[in-house]
């Protein structure tokens, strides 16, 4: 196999040195393209020949490559030597083009292959001599035999590969330390993720690294993969149709989202092609020669089709089961870490066209949904829009960054008081969804945008001892609207005289005059330091900081929000915390243990023990409706330190001050006795 291969080659170099010259400048861009890629082209060609284990042993004077794949045949051989001339066919393997191999020139001076029989090597110098017109010469193209005495040194180290089932060895000689060091410091375990059939990947330099791979099919459409080094093991759930592929990284069992730099586009192997997404996503498509860039042609706009084909559907099938934290963590993977509507002022790029054709796939199913209104609380959203018929986003997405501005983006509609009539005259919205509604009305009554006639006086929307009435109930009940329910909608409305004018509108003056609570005096409740102490310690008992025995290691960073760092807190003591901060509801964090006891938390940072603090209306009162349900989280960065002051009940544990800033609630007499942990 040998001499035929060599005895073509040396012809033609022989008929042209002129083009022998031209490869060896095709042979060093190809090298600088591939920079610190030389390793997976490697890997890819092993995996091409249905290898199941790579190893690259490095030694004083020699870098060894082995896989257990299959033997070089002769139409390989002239492959490897040839240049954009693989055997391969497009689709059925990963490399295609035939240059891939011509990258290892930038760390090795001679190289060596041992393949069953087969023993050749590529050397400049050998090959000069052979064709002495060529004014220079490419290191891959020409094979010669392998000398005795490179048989001889090389002798131990093949026959030690070989009996532990490698079937082919190249040898790199010569070497270029810096390009090897590069190499190996490039090396990341997560190319290994779209490959078929490698299983094992051993590195041995002087700092080793063996990679296992483990593959576990969950279902037809599912498979995880575990990736183990020495020094940390991941785990990624790949899930793959029509030969394409989206993979999610897990930590702890949940779905991680990737940032940007690491959710990119790998066409088998790795690009530097960013997705958009919170997950890495394959197919094969089409690349510049150095696989770093996606190239837009014909192929590649099939490919993204199927890739956005998958994505679509694993996201219409994440948002119906929200409720599920697996589900969850895989809509925060899949949404774009950029606004898509920008994309239309930006040049044309792979993550544009992916946007794009996610849009088309996934438009109908993400139309059925409704987004909540800011103006109402996600809870009774759901209530109201349920009973209307309409189908709302569920509530959690509604903790995920960006995720219901793309599901709009997707076609869900925006849900108006309008549309959610219906479902007022058979849904029971809570205290404060009651006044939302009303004070939605009050504005627009106000601002002359809508007719009293829009408003049905049989909807229970009006709030009177804690229960909620129609008016036309009120009609006959003597006595005003609770003061709490009315403050409520002063501070949503922005319009002070906006419920007295619509009232009057509804109900006629006189009646309307009796709805009304007559202003009274504020009573404050007395501060009690020993009280507020005793709250305090109560919430440490239930499962407060001083109670913490779970060995998950906290890590409090500096640049996280205090309900961040206060989530992390209480899943570390056993919660199943929740965050609802975008939700309107009157707490940041909502927490459930598997006994059935629960808690709503509140997180206020300061920057000062003693400094005031101050509650909404909406926040006071759930915190009365909640009682010993309801506890502060007072957040500060003290140095190196984060500190946590729990405080439970605060409506009965503190003393507050009722101040005109929009009617809000402000405490600045309380017990500060912090936990401290260190931040990072």
């Amino acid at each position: 196999m040998l001499e035929e291969v060599r005895s073509q080659l040396l012809a033609e170099a022989e008929r042209s040195p002129s083009l022998l010259s031209d490869l060896a400048g095709l042979e060093r861009y190809v090298a600088e393209s591939y920079d610190s890629r030389s390793f997976t082209e490697l890997l890819q060609n092993a995996d091409d020949a249905s290898a199941t284990r790579f190893a690259l042993l490095r030694s004083a004077k020699h870098l060894l490559v082995a896989n257990d794949g299959r033997l070089f045949s002769r139409p390989d051989f002239l492959s490897l030597c040839r240049s954009a001339s693989s055997g391969k066919s497009r689709g059925s393997s990963i490399g295609y083009r035939g240059i891939g191999f011509k990258s290892v020139v930038g760390f090795a001076r001679k190289v060596h292959l041992v393949s069953g029989e087969l023993r050749a090597t590529f050397s400049r110098e050998l090959t000069a001599k052979a064709i002495p017109a060529a004014e220079s010469v490419p290191l891959i193209r020409i094979p010669h035999p392998m000398s005795a005495a490179d048989i001889e040194t090389l002798a131990d180290p093949v026959a030690r590969l070989v009996a532990d089932g490698y079937n082919t060895v190249f040898i790199f000689d010569g070497l270029i330390a810096g390009g090897i060091e590069k190499e190996f410091n490039a090396f990341d375990p997560t190319a290994l993720l779209f490959l078929s059939h490698i299983q094992q990947v051993e590195v041995r330099s002087a700092a080793s690294l063996k990679v296992l791979i483990q593959r576990e099919k969950v279902d037809e459409r599912r498979v995880d993969v575990r990736l183990a080094t020495a020094e940390e093991v991941l785990h990624w759930s790949v899930f793959s149709r029509d030969d394409v592929a989206i993979a999610f990284a897990r930590e702890q069992g949940q779905i991680k989202r990737l940032s940007d730099r690491d959710a990119v586009v790998h066409a088998f192997l790795p690009t530097n092609e960013p997705a958009g997404l919170g997950a890495k996503v394959h197919g094969d498509v089409s690349t510049d020669p150095s696989r770093t860039r996606v190239v837009l042609d014909e192929r590649t706009d099939s490919v993204i089709g199927n890739i956005a084909a998958l994505v679509a559907g694993l996201f219409l099938e994440a948002l119906s089961r929200a409720e599920e934290r697996e589900w969850l963590g895989m809509l925060a993977a899949l949404t774009p870490n950029y606004d898509p509507r920008s994309l239309a002022f930006q040049r044309r790029s792979f993550r544009s066209d992916f946007a794009t054709a996610i849009h088309s796939r996934a438009k109908m199913g993400a139309g059925v949904y409704c987004c909540r209104p800011p103006w109402l609380n996600a809870v009774d959203f759901v209530a109201l829009a349920e009973a209307a018929g309409l189908v709302p986003i569920p509530r959690a997405v509604e903790s995920i960054e960006g995720l219901v501005s793309y599901i709009r983006f997707l076609g869900a509609s925006e849900v108006t008081a309008e549309s959610l009539r219906s479902g007022m005259r058979d849904a029971r919205p809570s205290p404060l969804g009651c006044a939302e509604v009303v004070a939605y009305f009050v504005q627009k009554y106000s601002t002359r945008q809508i007719d009293s006639g829009l408003i049905e006086i049989v909807w229970r929307l009006w709030i009177v001892d804690g229960e909620a009435r129609s008016l036309d109930e009120l009609r006959t009940v003597a006595k005003p609207l609770d003061r709490d329910f009315v403050d409520l909608i002063t501070e949503r409305s922005g319009i002070p005289s906006g419920l007295r004018t619509l009232l009057k509108a509804l109900l006629g003056g006189e009646l309307a005059e009796t709805l009304l609570p007559v202003e009274a005096p504020l009573k404050v409740p007395y501060h009690d330091a020993a009280r507020s102490r005793a709250g305090g310690d109560s919430v440490r008992a239930r499962g407060g900081a001083d109670a913490v025995t779970s060995p998950v290691r906290l890590s409090f960073k500096k640049w996280r929000g205090a309900e961040q760092q206060v989530l992390q807190l209480l899943r570390a003591q056993g919660w199943d915390a929740q965050d609802v901060s975008r939700e309107n509801i009157g707490y940041d964090i909502e927490c459930a243990r598997a006994g059935g006891e629960r808690a709503y938390v509140e997180v206020k940072a300061i920057e000062r023990a003693g400094q005031p603090f101050t509650l909404t209306s909406n926040e006071e009162a759930v915190a009365r409706q909640r009682g010993s349900l309801y506890w502060l989280a007072l957040v500060r960065q003290n140095g190196d330190f984060l500190e946590v002051a729990l405080i439970s009940d605060p409506s009965a544990s503190l003393r507050f001050t009722r101040q005109c800033k929009q009617w809000v609630w402000e405490c600045s007499e309380y017990d500060y006795a912090p936990d401290r942990y260190p931040v990072e």
